[in-house]
Parts: C-alpha cells; structure tokens; sequence
C-alpha cells in the first residue's frame, strides 16, 4: 500500500482543453504531479486554422473542417497517445449577458445541439469529452490562475477576456469575484465606462489581458488605454511562465499569439486540478 500511494503521488495528472474560435482551434495540454503543490506545467500548446465559415456564433457548422484541424493539432503532440486516457474539455460561449447578482462568467445551459456538436467533432477527431465549459468561466479560470501563481501576486487584481461576443472583466480580491463586467450587454455607454466601472475605487495593483487582444486595438483600445481606464499596471496573458522543464509551443508563431490561449488553458486546469 505505501509502495502504490508514493507511485501515485509521483505521477502526474494530464487534462486538455481544446477551444474553437470562428477562425482557429487551440490547444492546450496541461499537467501537474499528483498530490503535490506545484505549479501546472503547460506540456504542449498549438493552433490550427479554419475555413472561413466553419463556425458561426455557438454553432459548429462545418464539424468535419473543426475536427480535421482538432485531428492535426493532436497528431503534432509528440505524446498524442496519452490524450486518449486524459480528461478533455472543450467550451461554449456565453448565452446571456451578466446580471448584477450572478458572475458574467455564468452561462444558460448550453443548448442540446451545441453540446452535441462538441461531442461528436471530438469523437471524430479520437477524443472523449470530459467537460463542456463557458468560454467566459474557462477564461477566468486561466487569467486567474497566471495571476495568482506569478513572481508579481497581487491581493486585487482585474482579470479581462476579449471574445467573440464581447469583452468580460473580474475585479479579483483573495481569490473572490468583487464585480464584474460585459460589454456590450452591461449597460454601460462604451467599453472604456466599462472598465472604469470595474476598477471603481478599489485601488487594483495589476490586470491581465487575454483573448483576442487584435479586437481590443479595432475598436481602438491598446493595452496602455486599458491601464488607464482601471488604473493599474495591465499585461497580456501568456502561458511562457508555465512551459518549464520540457513544456513548450507547437510553432514559435504560436507563442506570439499567446493572449488567445487563455480559454485553453482554463479548459486544461479543469481536467488537472478538478
């Protein structure tokens, strides 16, 4: 019995978290040794391109396209054996704008053909779903755990995520949500009220970016602006921090991009830490 429990707590805990975007699928394969207080290590990270039209709004409408790029992405781990036995999550986005008493990372029930499609585009690609998340709470989930696992931890900080339908934030206090904000859908006239919002006099020490940071600069926002609306020091989300001792990105391209993989990412820790 003592021979088995040292093996187990020596062995380390895989999850994969797999999001589609309209124009690309990520992935993100995580782990961490078991029963242990170290940090997640990011074992591989990657992005395939879609076909224009392959996705529109929750709705995955060509499967076949988003699970060839999904069966791609796996082929070029150089461990995709493994990813038959780890817990695999992939995410849905929001339905419903936020309202004063929930989270904006709270979501409608996915819709019956959404979780479907989801299903069956990772059947065809070999894989078997554990977990269908929000995209919003798989987001918070990612830029909280970089913020709270970094050399620079803050007691508050603000977490924000551009999406597809919109931008989120999460005013972070000791691990608990103070506030929080969507836009457009939070009542506010423009998304740098928004911010403002969120900041409120709380006095925020840091935020962390991620998404897709290329929205934030069409409607004309950069990362700068957004330090000045909430008052603090903003840096882009990244996943470089956690690619140690043997962990690393598909392509050197990829780790440019490395904002847009904090719904990934947030997927991944649902499979290693819950």
């Amino acid at each position: 019995m003592l021979m088995r429990n040292k093996l187990l707590s020596a062995a380390r805990r895989f999850g994969a978290g797999i999001d589609v975007s309209p124009t690309e699928v990520r992935l993100v394969i995580a782990s961490r040794k078991g029963r242990s207080d170290l940090p997640v290590r990011v074992e591989w990270l990657g992005i395939a391109p879609l076909a224009p039209g392959s996705v529109s709004g929750a709705h995955l409408v060509n499967r076949a396209a988003v699970a060839a790029a999904l069966s791609s992405l796996c082929a070029r781990w150089p461990r995709r054996r493994v990813m038959r036995a780890m817990p695999c999550a992939m995410a849905v986005p929001a339905s419903a704008p936020a309202t004063q008493r929930e989270s904006s990372a709270t979501l409608r029930v996915a819709s019956r053909r959404q979780l479907e499609e989801r299903a069956e585009v990772a059947a065809a690609a070999g894989i078997a779903l554990a977990a269908i998340d929000g995209e919003p709470l798989a987001a918070l989930r990612g830029l909280a755990y970089a913020a709270e696992h970094s050399l620079r931890r803050v007691d508050r900080y603000a977490a924000v995520w551009a999406g597809a339908d919109g931008v989120y934030g999460w005013r972070v206090a000791e691990g608990m949500i103070e506030a929080s904000i969507r836009f457009p859908g939070g009542g506010q006239a423009d998304l740098e009220s928004a911010l403002r919002a969120l900041a409120s006099t709380a006095g925020l020490e840091r935020a962390l970016v991620g998404g897709d940071l290329g929205l934030l600069a069409r409607v004309g926002l950069t990362l700068p602006d957004i330090g000045d609306c909430l008052g603090c020091l903003v840096e882009p989300f990244g996943c470089a921090s956690f690619c140690f001792d043997g962990g690393r990105f598909a392509a050197p391209a990829d780790a440019e991009r490395a904002a847009s993989f904090a719904v990934a990412f947030g997927l991944a820790l649902h499979g290693v830490l819950e």
